[in-house]
């Protein structure tokens, strides 16, 4: 039975998620362990007993993430897609299961959301619209999408946030700790090191800070208007219209745009199809973060559609990410200098490489573990845009991007102990929070897709000389 109302109640939040999070405990204790060694060889029997108990786990996680909404349902998005965040012999049964919430999540009756769609437009839907679909074609985490027509024929899509979203994710984000403990069994322990008191609270102002900016359509159509501006010259590239006299800080209408999703793709077109949007998302990602200084930090698959035409559609600008100059001029320094000094090997290019990252993401070299964890990282996170020539996004690399964080900070974490104890990590910019957000789903996206990517290639200031 689909939800009738979003809970707003923190405490009734806090019950459910806590639920969840000591379900899914033994997931993120089991993920940190593969990471350092190969899976535990288990007989058939006993895989399938545990495949089926964790089947009935993932269900839960749907219907728990599926009825809270906000916040927890975009943990569930993120896990949906990304490879390495469960383990392996596991990851098929949530994916499966969490693969809705994308853009199928349970939806709200259409008697809950009208009163709301009366009080941002100043009429009900009927009088305002020549058509209106009372049945989403899509829901997600703060809202659910309507079809509908403009007088005039314009088709529509009506996007309406869930009445009481803002007060659920306030709720969710005042359970800060709680929210971080359902969050590593998802994300194995990523990012989750715990600094100074100030440094978390900075780190948790930013995330509060973009996740209630996405409550704010007008913001949103804001920000898709210049992106489509911004985008308008290239071919390839398609972001609707948006229509501001049907829209409000609750209600969003943009032109409908026919497409499949990117699940589709992938079941059915071509390589050299995939590799093709490959190359038009990661273009457009590096021009946006490169040239506009600005990024949409929601990568995950059913933001995307893929039009008759041949184009990718872009959708849902609410949480956009504009990068500071210093932190842009920083992350443009140190890529330049790493790409030079992969192709000549000159050790002076590596020495001021190292130079601008500890500037960068306030490392200490003289901490030569810690130091060491971080660089290696980067680089390895780093290689598409290393390697001349293309680039092929696999299982295999994405997964192991999250195996070296884990791997790097195993021994603090499990040395002598049964349970994991995060380590202490440097306060990196809380700026790169969504910026690991970004490289994350972008790769997960781009390895849905077996994308082989010239990355280097296209990257804006690549044939620019170093400073």
């Amino acid at each position: 039975m689909p939800p009738r109302k979003v809970s707003k109640s923190r405490f009734g939040r806090f019950a459910k998620m806590g639920r969840l999070g000591a379900r899914l405990l033994p997931l993120k204790i089991q993920r940190l362990r593969q990471a350092v060694s190969a899976p535990k060889e288990r007989r058939p029997e006993v895989l399938a007993k545990m495949l089926d108990k964790h089947d009935g786990i993932a269900a839960d996680a749907f219907a728990t993430l599926g009825e809270l909404k906000g916040v927890a349902l975009k943990i569930g998005q993120m896990v949906s897609f990304m490879d390495g965040a469960l383990p392996a012999e596991y990851r098929d049964v949530y994916q499966r299961a969490l693969q809705q919430l994308q853009a199928d999540a349970p939806a709200l009756p259409y008697a809950t959301i009208a009163p709301l769609l009366e009080e941002e437009l100043g009429a009900p839907a009927h009088e305002c619209f020549e058509r209106f679909d009372q049945e989403p074609f899509a829901a997600a985490s703060i809202g659910q999408v309507h079809r509908a027509t403009l007088p005039g024929g314009v088709e529509v899509a009506v996007k309406v946030q869930y009445p009481g979203i803002d007060k659920a994710m306030a709720a969710d984000l005042k359970n800060a700790s709680l929210m971080q403990g359902l969050m590593t069994p998802f994300l194995a322990g990523m990012g989750a090191g715990r600094g100074t008191r100030e440094y978390m609270k900075d780190i948790m102002a930013e995330i509060r800070t973009k996740l209630m900016q996405e409550l704010d359509y007008e913001r949103e159509a804001m920000m898709q208007t210049r992106f489509r501006e911004l985008l308008a010259d290239d071919p390839e590239v398609v972001i609707p219209e948006v229509f501001p006299g049907y829209s409000g800080r609750r209600v969003l209408t943009t032109r409908f745009i026919e497409g499949v999703s990117l699940q589709s793709v992938c079941d059915t077109a071509s390589q050299q199809e995939r590799d093709r949007y490959g190359v038009i998302l990661t273009r457009t990602m590096l021009r946006c973060m490169h040239s506009f200084r600005l990024f949409n930090a929601d990568p995950h698959p059913g933001n995307y559609l893929f039009t008759p035409d041949g184009r990718v559609c872009l959708l849902d600008f609410g949480c956009v990410k504009e990068i500071p100059d210093a932190m842009a001029d920083a992350i443009e320094a140190y890529l330049k200098v790493a790409i030079e000094a992969t192709r000549t090997g000159d050790e002076r290019l590596w020495a001021r490489f190292d130079e601008l990252i500890c500037e960068a993401l306030h490392l200490d070299p003289s901490d030569e573990v810690v130091f060491g964890l971080y660089r290696e990282f980067l680089l390895f996170v780093m290689r598409p845009a290393l390697t001349e020539g293309v680039f092929e996004f696999t299982s295999d690399y994405t997964g192991e991007s999250i195996d070296r964080v884990l791997d790097g900070i195993r021994q603090s974490m499990f040395e002598g102990r049964r349970l994991p104890k995060i380590p202490e990590l440097p306060p990196v910019p809380p700026d790169y929070t969504f910026i690991n957000r970004l490289q994350w789903g972008f790769y997960s996206v781009l390895t849905m897709l077996g994308a082989r990517v010239p990355w280097q290639a296209l990257i804006p200031f690549v044939d620019e000389p170093t400073a």
